[in-house]
């Protein structure tokens, strides 16, 4: 039986936090976790950082760790305390790593799509949404409406027509640029995540 993936939040937007010192990313954390925005990936790279954002907000919001390739790298990921792990690409080697840590594959076709969910993906990614363009509503009712994650270059408006969809989640990659988070005020970040409140 795969993992499951619950997305905590009034918000069914994932945000990948950027590079920055741990010293920004906590202000940061608290204004997303103020406006409802309570799933968050690291990357690979910045994996040092996660358990002292778990300890500010692990029992508020749920960190995962994205753009993995390897299995070892969901294993350092689990033992960090990854609340889930993400991969761009069809590896189902990566849900034999950890069993019991939700995995979410990408894929964009049809058939990768639910060759990651036969693996036992907790969710897949369809990466980049942008292209299915006029055939959004198509592709979750095509995949039984199973966990689908839209990714990529998406604006509010594209975000929202793939929840009316039946996504479960949106994932626009680099929504949060590393000058929103070490400038002098948040204000600016906290005006962009209102931007996103799909569910509103």
């Amino acid at each position: 039986m795969s993992a499951k993936l619950a997305l905590p939040g009034r918000h069914q937007v994932i945000v990948t936090l950027p590079s920055a010192d741990v010293d920004d990313l906590l202000p940061a954390g608290e204004v997303l976790a103020q406006e409802g925005f309570l799933t968050w990936v690291l990357t690979a790279d910045a994996l040092a950082d996660l358990p002292d954002l778990l300890q500010a907000f692990g029992r508020r919001a749920l960190i995962g760790v994205g753009g993995l390739e390897r299995p070892e790298q969901v294993v350092e990921a689990a033992e960090a305390g990854a609340g889930f792990v993400a991969s761009d690409f069809l590896l189902p080697e990566l849900v034999a790593a950890r069993p019991e840590l939700p995995v979410v594959l990408g894929g964009l076709t049809p058939s990768e799509l639910r060759a990651g969910l036969a693996s036992g993906a907790a969710a897949v990614q369809v990466t980049p949404a942008g292209a299915y363009r006029d055939d959004v509503a198509g592709l979750p009712a095509m995949l039984g409406f199973a966990p689908l994650i839209a990714g990529g270059d998406l604006s509010p408006d594209q975000g929202r027509e793939w929840l009316e969809a039946g996504a479960v989640a949106v994932w626009p990659r680099e929504l949060i640029g590393t000058e929103l988070v070490t400038g002098a005020s948040l204000g600016a970040l906290r005006t962009l995540m209102r931007q996103w409140r799909l569910n509103d």
